[in-house]
């Protein structure tokens, strides 16, 4: 299979700008102190701004990473994640600026 992938399949050009949204399933618990654990496939960055959409109940949340540790479930590497919920004037001010954390 000589010359397989040997074509340019992405390119990024010079001073592009955008957002990049990836859509993941993950199991989503609330804790007792009104955070969130989240178990996933993929680790989270300590830091990152997330939005959750819950499906069952309509409504999109918004969420900054605070740990992400791997686990073992059923055999598998998955990644626990303590999210923090951030008020909704935090959430407007995220989708708006860019921040650096």
């Amino acid at each position: 299979m000589l010359g397989r992938r040997s074509y340019t399949r992405v390119m990024i050009a010079d001073g592009a700008e955008g957002e990049l949204r990836l859509a993941r399933d993950i199991g989503l618990h609330e804790r007792h102190d009104g955070d969130w654990t989240a178990t996933s496939r993929d680790p989270g960055v300590i830091g990152e701004v997330v939005l959750i959409d819950l499906l069952d109940e309509g409504i999109r949340v918004t969420a900054r990473v605070v740990e992400s540790k791997p686990i073992v479930t059923e055999g598998a590497v998955r990644h626990r994640l303590w999210l923090r919920k951030l008020d909704p004037e935090d959430a407007a001010r995220f989708a708006t600026t860019k921040e650096e954390w």
